[in-house]
Formats: structure tokens, sequence, C-alpha cells
């Protein structure tokens, strides 16, 4: 089966961004949060002054979150995720209000499934050795991704543990039940990947 990383950049739209608050706000940087958040955390995210008007279903933001329509949490709930939903209010770089619901995808699965043998990367004999031989050393140099299909166990929406890369993961199955749904989302094939 294919895999595909969702991206944030659209053949049409171009790049999709902006920068996240967290209400009430974290104790660190978003990114360094390997926990759920308080069930009263609500976002508030301000879309780059580039983006004149959100016509899509999936972005990341420069803070690091993910965020995702009401039409795509939709899906996702319907499915094995960890996915942990939190409430945003979007709005453009002049204070308009997007329309529409949207919502933070916080914390997805993470799953070990990168192949260490056939993807590329930096000091590749020292991390291999890590994975039988703790401490797990995280791959932050990354060129090339393979994916080890067989441990993946079904999962459709995920992220690559132990490896420098924080965009998520969709199966092509669920990709195509995306596309049945109209989302808009602009993606890559794993393979394809090339820093």
């Amino acid at each position: 089966m294919n895999y595909y990383f969702l991206e944030s950049q659209y053949p049409r739209s171009g790049f999709i961004s902006g920068g996240t608050i967290f209400v009430p706000e974290l104790e660190t940087n978003y990114l360094a949060v390997d926990d759920l958040l308080p069930e009263e955390t609500r976002a508030e995210v301000e879309l780059l002054s580039s983006v004149r008007r959100l016509k899509v279903d999936y972005f990341e933001t420069t803070t690091g979150t993910r965020v995702v329509s009401d039409d795509f949490k939709s899906l996702l709930e319907q499915r094995s995720t960890g996915v942990q939903f939190i409430p945003a209010s979007v709005s453009y770089h002049d204070g308009r209000t997007v329309d529409g619901s949207y919502w933070i995808a916080h914390r997805p699965d993470r799953l070990d499934v990168f192949d260490y043998e056939r993807s590329e990367y930096g000091r590749k004999a020292v991390i291999a050795a890590s994975v039988d031989q703790p401490p797990r050393k995280p791959v932050n140099v990354v060129s090339r991704i393979w994916l080890r299909e067989e441990a993946i166990d079904g999962h459709e929406f995920f992220e690559l543990a132990y490896v420098n890369v924080r965009t998520p993961i969709v199966s092509e199955a669920f990709y195509e039940i995306c596309k049945k749904h109209k989302l808009k989302l602009h993606i890559m094939k794993v393979e394809d990947f090339n820093r």
C-alpha cells in the first residue's frame, strides 16, 4: 500500500500556514509537548498575510500545530488515530474570521515504522545500532524515507516515532476516502520525500 505525507504547500493556493496561540498559554514550546493538553485548552490561529482565502482541509503552522477542518476531523474520528482535537478559531492576518470550524489535531499516534536499513539518513550506523541497544537515538537528518509497512498494522493517520519529521502520514486507503468526501488535501508519497 502507498503512504503519503500531508503537505501545507498547495499547487494553486501556495503555502498555507500561520501562528498558533494556546489558551491557557502552554508552559513550554508546543513541539516539546508529548502529553495530552488540558481539556479546556483552546487555540487561536492567525494565518500568514500571504493567505487571502482559506480553502483547504489541512495545514500546518509555523509553531508546529496541525490544523484540520471539521470535515477532516469527522473522518479522523471514525478511525483509531490517537488524536486529541483542540478547538481552534482561525483568522486571516487582517483579523477577519475564517468561515467554518477548525481543530488542532494534537498528538497523533507515533509509530516506530521507519525502515532503518533502506532509508537514507545522517549517522546511520550509530542510530541504527541504538534501535537494539538503548537509549534510542532520534533521526535528525533524513534524505530518503522508507517505511516498514508490516509494522503499520492498519493505522491510517500517524507520525513517525524517533524521526525528526513531524508531518503526518496517511494511508492510500484513507486518502481515497478523503477524496470521496471532496476534502482538499495535498499529499506527497513517502518514497518521494527528499530534503
